[in-house]
């Protein structure tokens, strides 16, 4: 299930990782999701709770730019006006040649974000790292 998408309660997640025996008498298993949210299930309950989880198949070309959004600490609506941005300058661009100068500004701006977002995924993928050792090294002194 780790780094797959899957329909959880009509929204789309990615099971980051999880950490068995936690609880106080380590019969519960916990779930990190994408969006933030961890899931807190017993042992017993886990097989019906599991079955929650829908595999993603034709929804994921609807779902991309809302999993992408998802991903990212900025407002969705500004990536969406960057979207709307890009296109409005290529077509500018298209129409007016003069317009290239403010065009390669706007772009730049753009991969500027792109580099920090790619930043941003990176650090999360270290600290999901760091999170199932820390896991593994408690789950292993009880």
């Amino acid at each position: 299930m780790r780094n797959k998408p899957f329909l959880y309660k009509n929204e789309e997640v990615v099971v980051l990782g999880h950490c068995a025996g936690t609880g106080d008498d380590g019969d519960e298993v916990e779930i990190y999701l994408n969006n933030g949210k961890t899931l807190v299930y017993n042992y017993i309950n886990l097989p019906a709770k599991l079955e929650q989880f829908k595999p993603v198949s034709a929804q994921v070309i609807v779902l991309t730019n809302k999993r992408l959004d998802s991903v990212s600490t900025v407002n969705p609506s500004i990536i969406q006006q960057m979207r709307d941005t890009i296109l409005q300058q290529i077509q500018e661009v298209k129409v007016n040649p003069a317009a290239v100068g403010q065009a390669k500004q706007i772009f730049q701006g753009v991969n500027t974000l792109i580099n920090l977002a790619k930043t941003e995924l990176e650090y999360r993928k270290y600290l999901n790292d760091l999170e199932r050792t820390e896991c593994v090294i408690l789950a292993g002194k009880s």
